[in-house]
């Protein structure tokens, strides 16, 4: 995530890639290659997607077409619960999401009268509650910005 930050506020290409999602036109007109900029943007979202992948499965063993289902769906949760378009919220998003999950799994089965909803088999369960309460609270994420609607 250091590393990410560091490219993404500090060199050419990522100062780039802000200008483009904030505003792809006047990014062009600045003299920004636009196109240029989102196939760099792909693919050093699908070169971390692999880093991602490697480490899960030489802890697991287990290799599949379907792995990467529930773990995209967990990221973009963990985006979602940040902040959509912030980096750091959905760096914190993620760390919110583990402790949440860990926490929920560890420890609601050590409730009396709740022994049925811990364990391991309701750490998504978890997770998605989470979201949904966030967002109940809190429409934007938790580093979202307000935006104003526009008429």
């Amino acid at each position: 995530m250091a590393f990410l930050a560091f490219f993404v506020m500090r060199t050419r290409t990522g100062r780039g890639m802000q200008a483009t999602a904030q505003d792809p036109d006047t990014a062009k007109l600045m003299g920004v290659n636009t196109d240029r900029i989102i196939v760099i943007a792909f693919a050093l979202g699908a070169a971390m997607a692999a880093v991602g992948a490697v480490a899960y499965g030489l802890k697991y063993g287990v290799v599949d077409y379907k792995m990467g289902f529930l773990l995209g769906l967990k990221a973009f949760t963990a985006a979602v619960l940040g902040g959509i378009g912030n980096i750091y919220g959905a760096m914190i998003g993620g760390v919110v999401l583990g402790i949440a999950e860990t926490m929920a799994t560890a420890y609601i089965s050590h409730i009396p009268g709740m022994e049925q909803l811990g364990g391991q088999s309701w750490a998504d369960v978890w997770a998605f509650v989470l979201l949904i309460v966030v967002l109940l609270a809190r429409p934007q994420g938790l580093l979202g910005e307000r935006v104003a609607d526009r008429a």
